[in-house]
């Protein structure tokens, strides 16, 4: 089995039997593959040194306790590969970004191929992680993520790609592709394509700084492809930059730190920032992120997060919106109370109100709580 080269001892964890047989298929004869139900069995073939590799799907129905034997895994034999197969549902992605979180050295997969084939075989105990899945979901977690643009979101953390189809990934998630883009509109989120591009993008920067692999071997893991669907190796650099807007010098120069901060501005920077966003739904409410404090300054009224060192002074209408949202109100009663209170037409109202709400969101000073759990339509 050349894909898989020196692991052909794999445990196949499924309660799916069609799931087993597509990466059974895909191992094929080279591999010694130990198809498992469970965690039991899973814990005792790993300590008597019989695995190398662990396949394991994201939702076990049969066995809710297996990810306590992967933490028992993790102990009596570390040097165990574990690669997650999860599927494309809001509650599967949910479950495979906390097992991302709490096992940082797994990587996931919706299926076997390229991915799989270099998660499989790249592991060295004790080293960095095979992927910049914690990173993209740290990044995640600052971003207003609501409805299908979340498990959206997670979908391009767990198994970032560059050749992935947007409106495929949709139809997956029970969405149409009009509808997911509703929610990335706005100045605090770029695209739907573009999160796609730049998580792909962030993936072949990881893997070329940090796991140190050449350009050949990152065009497949991470789709990077010719217009015919063959594999780019010479579009990897153009890929990174174009996406990411960081030049490969600078990102060697300052690291991984420097990847993330590109990451986040990159998911943030909207390419139609005058677009009307369908996430100022009327009944949203915005509050003060906890550690914002609101002092004086020299007859100024400033926003400060100390431990960030951010300072945000608040003009007129800052002014006047800001007690609205220290209580939690809803854009709909801060945009009525500010028209009422001025000689402004509504419109113009509303849209400085946007302008003004999406400064503090991009500088985190403020957060988002949904009011209600579908897109709205931009009223």
């Amino acid at each position: 089995m050349r894909a898989i080269g020196s692991f052909p001892r794999i445990a196949l964890v499924f309660d799916d039997d069609l799931q087993r047989r597509r990466f059974e298929d895909h191992l094929g004869s080279g591999a010694r593959v130990h198809p498992l139900r469970g965690g039991d069995d899973l814990v005792k073939l790993a300590s008597a040194r019989g695995l190398d590799v662990v396949v394991v799907g994201v939702l076990n129905r049969t066995d809710y306790f297996l990810r306590s034997a992967l933490r028992e895994l993790g102990t009596v034999a570390p040097e165990v590969i574990i690669v997650g197969v999860f599927e494309p549902a809001a509650h599967s992605l949910d479950e495979a970004a906390d097992m991302a979180r709490e096992f940082t050295g797994v990587g996931f997969v919706a299926g076997p191929g390229a991915r799989f084939d270099y998660l499989a075989r790249q592991r060295v105990p004790g080293g960095p992680a095979l992927t910049c899945t914690p990173m993209l979901l740290d990044c995640m977690e600052r971003l207003p993520l609501f409805g299908p643009a979340r498990p959206f979101a997670l979908l391009q953390a767990l198994h970032p790609s560059c050749a992935a189809s947007v409106p495929n990934q949709a139809r997956d998630l029970g969405v149409s592709r009009r509808s997911l883009e509703r929610w990335f509109q706005g100045p605090d989120l770029c695209s739907a394509a573009c999160f796609q591009s730049v998580c792909g993008a962030a993936e072949a920067a990881y893997l070329r700084m940090v796991r140190r692999l050449a350009d050949r071997e990152i065009a497949p893991v991470v789709g990077i492809l010719t217009r015919d669907g063959v594999e780019n190796p010479q579009a990897v650099p153009r890929t990174i930059r174009t996406a990411l807007r960081i030049g490969l010098e600078e990102l060697r120069e300052a690291g991984v730190a420097a990847l993330e901060r590109a990451v986040e501005a990159a998911l943030r920077t909207s390419r139609e920032p005058g677009r009307k966003p369908s996430q100022w739904r009327l009944d949203t409410r915005y509050l003060p992120q906890p550690d914002v404090l609101t002092v004086t300054m020299e007859d100024r009224i400033v926003l400060v997060d100390p431990a960030r060192g951010v300072e945000y002074p608040l003009d007129e209408l800052g002014r006047a919106a800001w007690p609205m949202v220290t209580r939690g109100a809803a854009f709909a009663e801060i945009l009525a109370t500010l028209v009422a209170g001025g000689k402004k037409p509504a419109q113009a109202v509303r849209a400085r109100l946007i302008d003004w709400l999406g400064e503090l969101l991009i500088l985190e000073l403020v957060r988002r709580e949904p009011g209600a759990a579908k897109a709205g339509n931009g009223q």
